[in-house]
């Protein structure tokens, strides 16, 4: 069985994405990949291989899928089947509540990763799947904040109802490692102004480098110099559009140790100078009226 370790980037300031993907009726090589993943099938029909195991698919079914278990799907060749897709890094619920990771913490061979579209919690969680698509599609105002809500919100419902298959020595010996790695993360996102290293991330939990540098990318799918470098960068965009510091005091109040290594970064980033974003992305001149006519109206 091939092994292919897919690598996912995000387009979005928070790692989360959404993508229509029609499987081929051909058995492409089995992978897995760096994100977790939920997957609705919204027509057709075809087959589902998690390594030793194969679901039929059918519109509606739900598909969940983790970082360490080989999968692929192959559609019926007279009906393709098409899925809505929502791939996720596992940090955004390490950062909400670590229990909300425990669905996804599955032994391959006793977990079903099917959820079939007749059951109470598969009519739950289709119609939220979709409206994160079409919010991440549409990137309309506040879009993703609204995905990222509707996530956490499809987590508890599943951990809701996987909850009565994990054993107590199970949740507490999965619940221990989270509420580490939580509090990792945690240390990383109050301190990634400053000049952190893994050292530093390590002595929080009291893990060796080696381990801390190995769970931190099997969990966030990134380095720590690739995790800081995207919040660092997602401080500064967040600073241009709501504030008017000086770029300077933008760049090292969120951690670039220069100007130089924080203009090529911003520009890879972004494609634009940070002047650029700024100009291109800040309060619209409707918001800057509103605000003007709040204070006459004092």
């Amino acid at each position: 069985m091939t092994n292919l370790k897919l690598h996912i980037d995000y387009p979005h300031d928070i790692p989360i994405d959404a993508f229509q993907w029609t499987p081929e009726t051909t058995l492409e090589p089995f992978h897995t990949h760096t994100s977790l993943e939920i997957g609705c099938c919204i027509s057709g029909s075809g087959v589902f291989y998690f390594e030793q195991k194969c679901y039929t698919v059918r519109p509606g079914d739900i598909f969940i899928v983790n970082q360490t278990e080989l999968h692929i799907a192959q559609s019926d060749e007279v009906d393709p089947s098409t899925f809505i897709f929502i791939n996720f890094d596992p940090s955004i619920l390490l950062l909400e509540d670590e229990k909300l990771l425990l669905p996804y913490s599955y032994q391959s061979e006793k977990f079903q990763n099917h959820i079939p579209a007749e059951t109470s919690l598969a009519c739950q969680l289709q119609p939220r799947i979709m409206t994160i698509h079409e919010e991440l599609s549409q990137q309309d105002v506040g879009y993703l904040s609204r995905a990222r809500s509707i996530l956490i919100d499809i987590s508890v419902l599943l951990l809701r109802n996987y909850i009565g298959s994990i054993s107590s020595e199970q949740w507490r010996r999965m619940n221990h490692s989270y509420r580490e790695l939580r509090q990792m993360l945690e240390f990383v996102h109050r301190h990634f102004g400053s000049n952190i290293q893994l050292a530093d991330v390590a002595q929080t939990v009291g893990w060796s480098q080696a381990r801390t540098s190995r769970l931190f990318r099997e969990y966030t799918g990134k380095s720590l110099r690739d995790y800081l470098a995207q919040l660092r960068l997602s401080e500064v965009k967040k600073r241009l559009v709501t504030t008017d510091d000086l770029i300077a005091n933008i760049c090292f109040d969120c951690g670039f140790q220069s100007m130089a290594s924080f203009y090529r970064a911003f520009h890879a980033n972004t494609g634009t100078s940070p002047k650029e974003y700024r100009e291109m992305n800040g309060l619209s001149e409707d918001f800057e009226k509103l605000g003007d006519a709040n204070e006459k109206s004092k």
